[in-house]
């Protein structure tokens, strides 16, 4: 059976679970990205929205670095007024951020073509835009969740201790001192494909 690989919205409380890998030193040659176009209205091709919107996001990765790697900024008023986060994964050096921002930025306009709000993952960092408020506001969604596509022998011992891990991180995410609220750990399990579990948890510091 595959193991899950969670990947709620990192947005609020609800912490980013990911089973990771390393960052490897080069960047990888292709990215499997996660998105969600949320059904909250529609702008056009010429309107102030996506003006803001267009100048928002180009904004995103000149400046997520300024503030370890997590950036919120809003544009406009009233109907026109956009808000955008981005998070980076806290392993990541400062260009592979920037990269990996610039990428999920261009690509969300892709996925989501005229849609008021709207939000992508990929393994390495989150961007979100909505008409909406979303900075320092706790929620459940929106959420999503994939597998990683690798198979375990004995699912209810992995699920098990991959609760207990992950369990054991929560506190540690939420009330890192670190300004980047993220915790990392791994477990043995007793399975022979998979005898260590590796997770990953993070928060956005604004909640």
């Amino acid at each position: 059976m595959s193991s899950w690989k969670w990947l709620p919205s990192f947005i609020f409380l609800v912490c980013l679970i990911n089973l990771v890998s390393i960052v490897k030193s080069q960047f990888p040659t292709q990215i499997s990205f996660l998105y969600e176009c949320q059904n909250n209205g529609n702008y056009t091709s010429n309107s102030p929205y996506k003006t803001n919107l267009d100048n928002l996001l180009s904004s995103v990765s000149t400046n997520i670095n300024t503030n370890n790697g997590f950036y919120n900024n809003s544009i406009g008023e009233n109907s026109d007024r956009v808000n955008v986060i981005a998070l980076c994964r806290a392993d990541l050096q400062p260009s592979q951020c920037r990269y990996y921002v610039e990428n999920a930025t261009a690509e969300i306009l892709k996925r989501c073509p005229n849609q008021k709000q709207a939000i992508l993952w990929h393994e390495f960092c989150m961007v979100r835009y909505s008409n909406e408020a979303i900075f320092g506001i706790l929620a459940n969604s929106p959420m999503i969740s994939g597998r990683s596509g690798e198979n375990v022998t004995n699912t209810d011992v992995f699920y098990r201790e991959l609760d207990v891990l992950l369990n054991s991180l929560h506190g540690h995410a939420a009330f890192n001192s670190s300004p980047k609220k993220f915790a990392a750990a791994t477990r043995g399990v007793n399975d022979s494909n998979h005898p260590l579990i590796s997770a990953f948890e993070q928060c956005t510091p604004d909640t």
